[in-house]
C-alpha cells in the first residue's frame, strides 16, 4: 500500500478541518481531492519513480506537494529551507530531479537551475484546471524509496536518508500506540515538516484524523496564545525550544486547560529543564523520546509516569523497535557499562543515498548503529551519555559532555550552553 492510501485510509472523508490556524486551513475531503489531482498531474507531466524536490516552509503548500509526490508513486526529497546555496548545489547535482516544488519565496534559490520548477502559485492554477484527465495512479511496493530527508553536513557531505513506505508506516503505528493520539487531538506545530520529528507529527495526525495548527510566527512565544485559542491538546519541541519557552516567556506559569500532553526529542533536555516543566505542569504529560532521521523518527520514550525517577532517560525502544546497548563485540552491556545503541525494526532506513560505504558503516548485521554512547540501569532504562566521537577521555576515565552541561545548566543564570 502506498503511504498516503494508509494515511488518509480512515481519515480522507471526516468532515472536520486538518489544517487549522489564522492564515490556512483545510477539510479532510478537500485536502484528500487536491492530493488526488495533483498526483494526477505529475504522473501525466514527469512519470513515477522519479525524484521531485520539495523546498517550502510549513504551509498547506507543502502538505499538498509532499503527499501528491508519494501519491503519484515518485519520491520525495527534503531538506531545510535555510541551507547554504553551495549545500543546495550540491544536492541538486547529486539526486537526478525531473522537478521541484518551491514556495515563491524561495525560487531564487534554484533560480539557476534547469530543472522545471512548481511554486505554490503554480498550483493553484494546476488543481483549478477541468481538463486533468482521470487514470490510475501507479502502485508501489512497502519497500519502495518513498522520501529521501538530508541531513546536516557538519561532519561532510549531507547524507540523504533513503525511507520507505514500509518505514514511514511501522513509525507512525507505533507513535500513535504510546501517545494514545485520537481523533480529537490537535497539535501545535513549531517543528518544521523538513525535519522527521515535525514530518512525524504530519503522519501522525493525517493517519488518526486529529488536526494541525502550524505557527507561522517569528516569536516562539505566540504559541502560548495559539494552544488556547485553538484549544491543543499536543505540543512537541527540541531542548532549545523548552529553554527559549522558559527563560523569555511566562510559559511555566501559564494556564493550558486543552493540553494534555508535550513531546521533546531532537538532542538532550538538561534535567533541571525537565523537572521544572514537572513541576509546572503536574497533571501533563511530558514524553522524554529519543530517534534519529535513519530511523524514520522515533525509537525510544520514556513513559511520563517515570519521568522523575528515571530522570535523565531516554527510556525503552518503542512498540516494534528493538533497542539495545552493546560493546564492541555486539555484545548486550551490564547495568553500569558503557555501550553503543544500536536498533533494530521496521523504521529503520534503506540506506543512505548512493553512499554505500556510509550505509555500510551504520547498519550492519541487521542492527542501525547510532553512533551515541549509552548506559542502561538495573532496570533496563537508557541513558545518552554523548557522541562516540564527542566523549572526553582523561586519565582513563570517559567523561560525558552531558555531564558537564547539566551541571553548568544548574548554575543561576545560564539559559543555555554546548
Amino acid at each position: 500500500m502506498n503511504v498516503v492510501e494508509y494515511l488518509f485510509e480512515k481519515s480522507h472523508g471526516l468532515q472536520k478541518d486538518f489544517i487549522v490556524g489564522t492564515q490556512e486551513k483545510i477539510a479532510y475531503p478537500e485536502l484528500h481531492e487536491k492530493v488526488q489531482r495533483l498526483a494526477l498531474y505529475l504522473v501525466h507531466h514527469v512519470g513515477s519513480r522519479k525524484e521531485v524536490l520539495l523546498l517550502s516552509e510549513n504551509n498547506l503548500f507543502f502538505v499538498v506537494a509532499y503527499l501528491a509526490i508519494l501519491k503519484s508513486g515518485n519520491t520525495v526529497i527534503l531538506t531545510e529551507t535555510k541551507i547554504s546555496q553551495e549545500e543546495l548545489d550540491s544536492i541538486i547535482q547529486r539526486c537526478s530531479l525531473v522537478a521541484v516544488f518551491v514556495q515563491a519565496k524561495l525560487k531564487d534559490k534554484i533560480a539557476h537551475s534547469h530543472i522545471t520548477a512548481i511554486t505554490d502559485r503554480d498550483v493553484e492554477d494546476i488543481l483549478s484546471d477541468s481538463s486533468l484527465e482521470v487514470t490510475d495512479l501507479p502502485s508501489v511496493s512497502e519497500d519502495d524509496i518513498a522520501e529521501i530527508i538530508f541531513t546536516s553536513g557538519s561532519t561532510g557531505p549531507n547524507k540523504g536518508v533513503m525511507l520507505t513506505h514500509k518505514n514511514i508506516r511501522a513509525n507512525t503505528e507505533s507513535i500513535l500506540s504510546y501517545l494514545n493520539l485520537t481523533e480529537q487531538d490537535r497539535m501545535e506545530v513549531v517543528l518544521p515538516f523538513f525535519y522527521c520529528y515535525g514530518l512525524s507529527l504530519l503522519h501522525t495526525h493525517l493517519r488518526i484524523g486529529g488536526s494541525l495548527v502550524l505557527n507561522h510566527s517569528i516569536f516562539l512565544g505566540s504559541v502560548i496564545k495559539e494552544i488556547n485559542e485553538f484549544e491543543c491538546t499536543g505540543f512537541a519541541g527540541v531542548p532549545s525550544t523548552y529553554q527559549i519557552l522558559i527563560h523569555e516567556t511566562d510559559f511555566l506559569s501559564k494556564q493550558f486547560s486543552t493540553l494534555r500532553y508535550m513531546t521533546q526529542a531532537g538532542g538532550k533536555l538538561a534535567n533541571n529543564y525537565i523537572e521544572q516543566i514537572a513541576n509546572a505542569f503536574p497533571q501533563k504529560n511530558f514524553f522524554v523520546m529519543y530517534g534519529a532521521t535513519e530511523a524514520t523518527a522515533r525509537m525510544s520514550y520514556l513513559p511520563p509516569q517515570l519521568l522523575r525517577e528515571k530522570l535523565g532517560s531516554i527510556g525503552k525502544g518503542i512498540p516494534g523497535v528493538k533497542l539495545e546497548v552493546v560493546d564492541e563485540r555486539g555484545n548486550p552491556i551490564r547495568s553500569g557499562e558503557v555501550g553503543e545503541i544500536v536498533a533494530t525494526g521496521d523504521n529503520i532506513m534503506k540506506g543512505y543515498y548512493r553512499d554505500s560505504k556510509g550505509t555500510s558503516q551504520v547498519l550492519r548485521n541487521g542492527r542501525y548503529h547510532t553512533g551515541d554512547l549509552a548506559t542502561i540501569d538495573e532496570d533496563g532504562f537508557i541513558y545518552v551519555v554523548g557522541r562516540a566521537k564527542n566523549i572526553i577521555k582523561s586519565a582513563g576515565y570517559r567523561i560525558s559532555p552531558y555531564e558537564i552541561e547539566g551541571v553548568i545548566h544548574a548554575v543561576k543564570g545560564v539559559s543555555a550552553c554546548a
